[in-house]
């Protein structure tokens, strides 16, 4: 296989051949006076001519209020009043103990106080059950194997 090959280039681009001028005798830029030039100065004053609102003085930082010892005692009372509010409205609301027959079970190994509150036949919920199971017998955790549980009936 033979490749052609060419001594003269593809693209030609021939020589210019524009003479060189000699620079004439104009100037080569526009010298102006300093007093035209823009600065930070004129700016400003030429905002304050247009501008209104430079003519205003600032206005000065607010300061933040101090609490005063009128709403400082106000809060404590009313936090006070609610607290206390809200200990008496759960007390009101608290249902009244069990005073219905009872039955004293011995518990198990895996016995729990949800489970032996669902052994129970009634029409309760079954928290209020748990809740007379605990409160029975001064019960906050867990039951042990063997422990004697005094449970309701209904």
């Amino acid at each position: 296989m033979s490749v052609s090959y060419s001594p003269t280039p593809a693209v030609f681009f021939p020589a210019r051949r524009s003479p060189i001028r000699p620079a004439q005798d104009a100037p080569l830029a526009t010298v102006r006076d300093i007093a035209s030039a823009p600065s930070v100065r004129r700016r400003i004053e030429a905002q304050r001519a247009d501008d209104p609102a430079f003519l205003r003085p600032p206005a000065p930082p607010r300061r933040p209020e101090k609490p005063s010892r009128r709403g400082m005692v106000a809060g404590t009372f009313a936090t006070l009043a609610l607290s206390v509010g809200a200990g008496i409205l759960g007390l009101a609301l608290q249902p009244d103990t069990y005073d219905g027959p009872t039955v004293i079970k011995a518990a198990v190994s895996g016995d729990s106080v949800w489970s032996m509150a669902q052994n129970v036949r009634s029409e309760r919920p079954l928290e209020e059950i748990v809740a007379d199971i605990e409160r029975l017998n001064d019960i906050s955790g867990a039951i042990h194997p063997g422990q004697r549980v005094v449970v309701p009936v209904r």
